[in-house]
């Protein structure tokens, strides 16, 4: 290695990666989707009863990729483990799909939408909005080009300060037993179609979920990563199971059937009950706290899955992409490349149709990854450090979820499909030119 070359270290503890786990999950969907949820299966009871099954699904999942990356912790999350056990060509596009497609549009909507919040706050035009979003992204992306170690106490920090008022409202939404609303178990959703009904639900509860998969982008940056990922999976998804499944149960309680059909934020509705009108401006800046949390983290996962696609030469530049600063051992280089891409997709505002091309493939190449562990199972030289809870039954249950995820979304919108896929398979001439011209006979940096 280069004396002017940096290097990634080894010192994210197993607090830190929970508390990183905790603050990408904990974004501004619990606030926003119990309604849909609600809406879907006019029960809340059932409601309860989605939460918790995306809440196992996740886990289930979650748990059985933990296997996977005990073999070989590595930056690239997903994509390197589609990459090691799929081959190249499959770990390619799957590393184009997250770095040019979903990280860039999931931080520019997040973005707008921590902007749009704060205008509520303060309020803004259009044009206001977008400058606003703009420092948002490059504040954060500025702070974590100076230490990865400051990056993970801020964000150790930001999931007490998410997690911490959500648990007080529930202790006191518990407490309060003025006009307390029952719990309704039955199923009341479309009578004709009450199986279509529960997918709608179920698939509003798994994307509140999503974001998990970030915790396996830092295995390279742990202190012990074999033993401390599986660990942090299970502690932080546990905790927002209970947690998420007590909010929605508080938000039951306290907000009548009717008014529930109609909320556009139950977190703003929970506050108002317990806390008068202050409640909802105080649930308002809950959620752009939670949201510039959620995407402190986003940008730590944007950066490790761009600086694993310069390691493997499979974008344009990636010599100095990859680069890392000697001096703060942080990949400076990769932050601003992800920042570029996300200010651009944000400018334009195509970020509202690469969020309904997304979570498709986001659920094809997990599933690959679900179904590697058979495979590596069978591979008796290789040694894991974890062992998947309840094997078969939990991969299976994932795999379950992973397939219901893909056929429901597929089936609610096909053409978003074709086109995502269409948008995917543009990648390949990139990749023809950076392995065939730009950096033939060249391996790729481990």
């Amino acid at each position: 290695m280069s004396k002017h070359e940096g290097k990634l270290q080894q010192n994210i503890t197993l607090i830190e990666a929970i508390a990183f786990s905790i603050g990408q999950i904990i974004g501004t969907g619990i606030f926003l989707k119990p309604t849909a949820i609600f809406q879907a299966t006019h029960s809340t009871g059932i409601s309860l009863l989605v939460w918790l099954a995306a809440g196992v699904i996740t886990l289930c999942t979650a748990l059985t990729i933990a296997e996977v990356a005990s073999y070989k912790p590595m930056i690239g999350g997903i994509t390197s483990y589609v990459n090691e056990y799929n081959g190249k060509t499959l770990g390619f596009l799957s590393g184009w799909f997250f770095s040019i497609l979903n990280n860039p549009g999931t931080l520019a909507a997040n973005t707008i939408a921590t902007a749009t919040f704060i205008s509520a706050v303060l309020p803004m035009n259009n044009v206001q909005i977008k400058v606003c979003a703009f420092i948002i992204l490059w504040g954060l992306s500025l702070s974590q080009m100076f230490s990865v170690k400051g990056t993970m106490r801020f964000q150790l920090l930001g999931a007490v300060i998410q997690a911490a008022p959500i648990a007080i409202v529930v202790i006191l939404g518990l407490l309060n037993g003025a006009n307390a609303n029952t719990i309704n178990l039955s199923l009341i959703g479309d009578p004709n179609s009450p199986g279509a009904s529960l997918g709608i639900a179920l698939l509003g509860a798994m994307w509140v979920y999503d974001g998990w998969q970030a915790t396996a982008n830092l295995g390279e940056e742990m202190v012990n990563p074999k033993r401390d990922f599986p660990k942090a999976i299970f502690y932080s998804i546990s905790f927002l199971i209970i947690l998420f499944l007590a909010f929605n149960f508080v938000g039951f309680k306290l907000i009548p059937a009717q008014e529930l059909l109609n909320s556009q934020n139950i977190g703003a509705n929970i506050s108002e009950k317990l806390f008068g009108q202050h409640g909802v401006l105080l649930m308002t800046i809950l959620m752009v706290i939670c949201s510039t949390f959620t995407m402190n983290a986003e940008i730590v996962q944007a950066t490790r899955d761009v600086l694993y696609q310069a390691r493997q030469n499979n974008l344009i530049g990636a010599k100095w992409i990859r680069h890392i600063h000697p001096k703060t051992d942080t990949p400076i280089n990769a932050i601003i490349f992800q920042g570029i891409l996300s200010t651009i997709v944000m400018l334009t505002g195509t970020f509202e149709s690469i969020s309904l091309l997304i979570i498709f493939f986001i659920w094809i190449f997990i599933l690959f990854v679900l179904w590697d562990v058979f495979k590596l199972r069978k591979q008796k030289e290789i040694q894991r450090s974890f062992s998947t809870p309840l094997f078969p039954i939990t991969p299976i249950i994932g795999i379950l979820g992973g397939l219901f995820m893909l056929l429901s979304a597929v089936s609610s919108n096909p053409m978003n499909f074709v086109v995502g896929l269409i948008v995917i398979l543009m990648g390949f001439p990139i990749y023809y030119y950076c392995h065939n011209v730009l950096y033939k006979g060249e391996k790729p940096v481990e």
